[in-house]
């Protein structure tokens, strides 16, 4: 299958853990091996099957207005620098909502005609219940401290409800092709930090993946693509943890189940958006 298309760009997070191994060792767009990144090797491995791969580093914890401008000024940059007309974005968490932002924000300017395709992994497309229970405490805790705590406020079940309620009729008609992944796991296989998430999530929106419930990753019926990832929300971007190995998954087998899905994206965005046929 050709490889040949836009250039694809990572699109990450809230909170992005990788941010002090990140800097030390300059991985975002190196050609050094990503192995500390936030997506974990995953930018290396689509580059040896010959795809051209994009980091982006956006405001630690900042609302959405803030991360998308920033990702939108990092996307114009990635296109200057390839000569690329068009790029993809796979954007993990809130850099799916970024990418989502980035886009309405700047419809007038028709910037949705740079985008080819939007795959998002794991982002809460209609919020998340834990993210209504750390508003509700310790971001609002936080906040009265000066401590940034604020992209959080935009992960809202109810801020999402208003800003799908605003933008969903425009995405269907711009052109853009979306889709989206969602992942789950049973509470012994989740991250040991995103267990107690998990249990809050749980009660309020059933099975989900210890930040983001699969009902709001799923998107929609017509973007979201089956089956659910037996994948929580740090394996989504190529993370073993050892809560993993109580049912015999090591690292390595892990990492190529993760990798070969991004591979599969990228493989069928080469083949729905092949160079040769673009303008």
């Amino acid at each position: 299958m050709a490889t040949s298309t836009y250039p694809i760009i990572l699109a990450h997070g809230i909170a992005r853990f990788d941010v002090l191994t990140n800097n030390l060792f300059k991985v975002d767009n190196s050609d050094q091996k990503d192995e500390f990144h936030y997506f974990r090797n995953i930018r290396t491995f689509l580059k040896s099957h010959g795809f051209s791969v994009h980091h982006t580093d956006v405001d630690w914890d900042g609302r959405l207005v803030s991360r998308g401008g920033e990702l939108k000024d990092q996307v114009e940059a990635i296109l200057q620098s390839t000569g690329s007309p068009r790029a993809h974005i796979i954007g993990h968490s809130m850099g799916g909502l970024d990418a989502r932002q980035m886009l309405w924000a700047n419809r007038e300017a028709a910037f949705h005609e740079k985008i080819a395709s939007l795959t998002t992994i794991g982002a809460p497309h209609h919020g998340t219940p834990f993210a209504d229970f750390l508003a509700q405490g310790l971001a609002a805790d936080a906040l009265a401290l000066g401590i940034a705590f604020e992209g959080i406020l935009d992960l809202r079940t109810e801020a999402m409800e208003v800003f799908n309620a605003k933008v969903s009729d425009w995405e269907r008609q711009n052109g853009v092709r979306y889709r989206a992944y969602a992942g789950q796991q049973e509470l012994i296989h989740i991250f040991s930090p995103l267990k107690f998430s998990w249990l809050i999530i749980r009660s309020a929106a059933g099975d989900n993946d210890g930040f983001v419930p699969v009902s709001s990753a799923r998107w929609n019926d017509d973007y979201f693509v089956p089956p659910v990832l037996d994948a929580d929300h740090l394996n989504q971007i190529g993370w073993w943890d050892d809560s993993e190995a109580w049912r015999g998954v090591g690292p390595d087998e892990l990492e190529d189940r993760i990798q070969t899905l991004y591979l599969d994206i990228a493989r069928g965005l080469a083949h729905e958006f092949p160079l040769d046929e673009a303008e």
